[in-house]
């Protein structure tokens, strides 16, 4: 059997100590213990844009099941939150091919007083983007609803195989809304319709006991995280009723 994944750092298991394993490897183990030889071929791009052009390189018909995680860069991006405010995504840096370092190499933060100008500054800057939001004009969610239409659009004719991650959820507010936003666009009927979409939100809570801390990138899941959505994912594909590719686990 072999898997296309295609998302954010998380595919690698970034910030994971050694010996622990990402959501992927959970999933894959987990069809692994059916008896089902597995290969898989994974990569890692900031936004929905760069998944596009990666897929458009690949022979999709190729794979037996094709999974989309969209993760950090969805509607949030790495470069930060400026970044919400530009339309064009390539303005920004991209974080294909960046090195998955272990937990104990990244660096830790000195936790400092936010100051009140810093706080006010970051109130009036999300009170803007909710505001631009619900008017329709915030850019950077303009873009992705753009660039999910043309990619659900190149993989439509692989809808069968195709699996679509929501955004993980974030523990941080300003993140967290933004993902929601994301979540909204994946959501929608017109693509539960035609895709399988298991719905991050279920699984995981923006609490701190699934992320990572104590690192530069609490984002990110931790092992317990990354465990609970592997196991969840699996679950989910073997009930997915628009994925053909699980009958033959059934069988046998």
């Amino acid at each position: 059997m072999k898997i296309l994944i295609i998302g954010d750092r998380h595919v690698g298991g970034y910030g994971l100590s050694a010996g622990q394993i990402s959501f992927v490897g959970h999933f894959i183990r987990q069809i692994s213990q059916t008896g089902r030889a597995v290969s898989v071929e994974a990569y890692a791009q900031s936004t929905l844009a760069a998944v596009q052009m990666t897929m458009s390189q690949l022979p999709l018909e190729h794979y037996d099941l094709i999974m989309v995680q969209a993760g950090q860069g969805c509607v949030d991006h790495p470069a930060g939150l400026e970044s919400v405010f530009v339309r064009d995504t390539s303005r920004v840096p991209d974080v294909s091919g960046d090195l998955v370092l272990p937990d104990w190499l990244l660096p830790t933060i000195e936790k400092k007083p936010v100051g009140l100008i810093k706080r006010t500054a970051e109130a009036g800057q999300f009170l803007l983007m909710q505001g631009m939001a619900t008017l329709g004009v915030l850019p950077r969610l303009f873009t992705v609803r753009h660039e999910l239409t043309d990619l659900l659009t190149l993989l439509k004719p692989y809808r069968h195989k195709v699996i679509l991650l929501s955004p993980f959820p974030h523990p941080q507010p300003v993140y967290r809304w933004l993902r929601q936003q994301g979540r909204a666009l994946f959501m929608r009927s017109d693509v539960r319709q035609s895709f399988s979409v298991f719905d991050s939100d279920a699984v995981i809570q923006p609490r701190e006991e699934y992320f990572l801390t104590g690192t530069t990138n609490t984002g990110y899941l931790n092992a317990v995280g990354h465990e609970l959505v592997g196991r969840a994912l699996f679950d989910f594909y073997l009930a997915a009723p628009t994925i053909v590719a699980i009958h033959t686990i059934r069988r046998s």
